[in-house]
């Protein structure tokens, strides 16, 4: 896995900001289309679980600063000011040097530029047509978490399929990027138990349990995913297994926190007429 975190390297040496104040004018630094006439590639960006870039289905490996302006542009769909990403990205730089630091990053994107950046004078953004899986899943989550459209069975085999479980940029340690690890994280998790609920209401039982298992997996602590998978157990009616669960889950918490269980947990599981037996729905 690529691990762009910020290094020692990416920062720079003295010597290495010397030769970026010192870049020539990049040629290439404009909004102009260069394809002549060429069909453009199926470019690909990967964020989640980790980066990566595909042309034509062929993994690319950028220069570390090239990913940084890319993730950056990736999770900023209306894009920056040249002077604004230059500052987030290279923030113990001076501006002159910050954006001396954003040319040359621009001018070792891959290939042709206009395949992955809209650039004018002024402002970047990432192009277009340049998929992005974040977007996609983002896409897939507020169609989840939309309760009030149901979902069809073709919609639900999608959404089960799209891989909710991937944090973004995990191994990144960077702090532009942190509110949307954040921001990230907590739509997933939301989804991932609302997908549980309307699998379980649907009859697709082993599917709702693995949807509340996944975001078990990325938060084991979070007491709605962990409501979320009794409520699937029970949907399916296999009481002594939501039963089972919830043993577990005191003993978890007792061992973690050296709390009680909160709320419901200290309780039997809810019999099959009683509310808590029915799917419990997202507030």
């Amino acid at each position: 896995m690529i691990q762009p975190l910020s290094t020692g390297a990416e920062r720079g040496s003295t010597a290495a900001l010397q030769a970026v104040e010192h870049e020539p004018h990049d040629p290439h630094d404009s909004h102009e289309d260069r394809q002549g006439g060429c069909a453009q590639p199926l470019v690909e960006l990967d964020l989640l679980g980790g980066f990566a870039l595909r042309f034509d289905g062929r993994e690319i490996q950028p220069t570390v600063g090239a990913r940084r302006l890319l993730a950056l542009l990736a999770v900023e769909p209306n894009g920056l000011t040249r002077s604004r990403a230059a500052a987030v990205l290279w923030p113990q730089l001076d501006p002159a040097r910050a954006g001396a630091a954003l040319r040359t990053a621009l001018h070792r994107l891959p290939g042709e530029r206009a395949n992955l950046v809209d650039s004018t004078p002024e402002r970047l953004r990432l192009a277009p047509h340049v998929a992005v899986d974040l977007v996609e899943r983002r896409s897939v989550a507020a169609h989840v978490l939309n309760l009030a459209i149901p979902m069809g069975t073709e919609e639900l085999g999608r959404a089960v399929g799209c891989d909710l479980g991937a944090d973004l940029l995990a191994d990144w340690e960077e702090d532009w990027l942190s509110h949307h690890q954040v921001r990230w994280r907590q739509l997933r998790l939301h989804a991932l138990e609302a997908l549980s609920s309307r699998l379980s209401e649907a009859g697709w039982a082993g599917a709702a349990v693995d949807a509340a298992l996944v975001a078990i997996h990325s938060d084991n602590l979070r007491e709605s995913a962990h409501e979320t998978l009794v409520a699937a157990y029970l949907a399916a009616g296999n009481q002594i297994a939501a039963h089972a669960y919830r043993v577990s889950y005191r003993e978890l918490l007792q061992r973690e926190l050296s709390a009680a269980a909160p709320g419901l947990w200290g309780q039997p599981p809810a019999g099959p007429d009683s509310p808590g037996r029915r799917v419990r729905r997202l507030r």
